[in-house]
């Protein structure tokens, strides 16, 4: 009966998720694939048709969401949050690859190809991969330059990962807080950020921070979930990011994670609200260049 599933084309996506619910227990890991890839198929159809422009650019980052406020966080959540953090991403380390390649249909590794494209580095350059996570802005900078590139994480977890996937490449490794950034004023040339900021502690240090360390004409590189300006294509988001946290239960076995994720993007600055925090933070100019209508952007900032 179950193998026939996939030629019920009237079958709404909404009870299919009522199924999985359901089948969630009884059903072996071979036919939850097989769900998972028909949920992945109708959704990313969905996104295809409401999406049709890859690319906007807004040099002042004003890209048309509305304000909201952002809540205020004491000292104590601050550490509870880290704990946190550290927690998640030493469970997920060996699955972050995978998970991200799951969840993002494969783009995020184009929309990372678009950051450093973006970059134009020279052999003697020295550039700081903040959030370094497994590695990837690190292995396509090494492709496009071997200039001296820095690994910086505060999870040990992540960036053992990254050292495994790049051993053949000379790059150096720095456990610590993006608050703290254990360098003189003045030292790197670009600094990379991909989907790292918004699990800051403080991200109004951490941009301080990020500016002190930049050389003068230095320039921040910044790639982050943001806010989607089409009304029907951020509804359609809004759930399928509900289906994250299955898919984190359902292949790594950590739905906390991912709760976690879809709860950071939710709370996040959207492009207008982190123009102004750059700005604060004293970079100048700053240009925004939303992705899939703003499901993600990426922030040029430049002292």
């Amino acid at each position: 009966m179950y193998k026939n599933n996939k030629y019920l084309p009237l079958l709404d996506i909404f009870v299919i998720f009522e199924l999985l619910k359901i089948w969630e227990i009884s059903l072996l890991i071979t036919k939850r694939k097989f769900l998972f890839f028909i949920l992945t198929d109708k959704v990313f159809s969905l996104i295809t048709f409401f999406c049709k422009k890859t690319f906007t650019v807004s040099t002042s980052g004003s890209s048309g969401m509305s304000q909201g406020l952002q809540k205020k966080s004491n000292s104590s959540n601050k550490q509870e949050k880290q704990s946190k953090v550290d927690r998640i991403f030493s469970g997920i380390s060996d699955k972050y690859d995978l998970m991200n390649d799951i969840m993002s249909f494969g783009l995020h590794r184009i929309w990372k190809q678009e950051l450093i494209k973006k970059i134009k580095i020279k052999e003697k350059d020295m550039i700081l991969d903040l959030a370094t996570g497994s590695g990837d802005l690190l292995e396509l900078i090494k492709k496009e330059s071997d200039c001296i590139c820095v690994g910086y994480d505060s999870n040990i977890e992540m960036m053992m990962e990254a050292k495994k996937k790049l051993k053949k490449q000379k790059i150096f490794y720095i456990n610590g807080m993006a608050e703290k950034i254990p360098f003189k004023t003045n030292t790197f040339d670009f600094i990379t950020l991909s989907f790292g900021l918004r699990n800051f502690n403080n991200i109004p240090k951490s941009l301080m921070e990020i500016k002190r360390v930049l050389k003068k004409k230095g320039k921040f590189y910044c790639l982050e979930f943001s806010e989607i300006n089409n009304r029907s294509f951020r509804n359609i988001f809004h759930f399928y990011s509900k289906l994250i946290p299955i898919y984190g239960k359902l292949i790594v076995n950590n739905e906390e994670a991912y709760s976690y994720l879809i709860q950071s993007i939710k709370e996040f600055p959207n492009q207008i609200q982190l123009t102004k925090k750059l700005l604060k933070a004293g970079f100048r100019k700053i240009e925004v260049f939303d992705i899939l209508d703003g499901v993600a952007s990426i922030h040029v900032s430049e002292l």
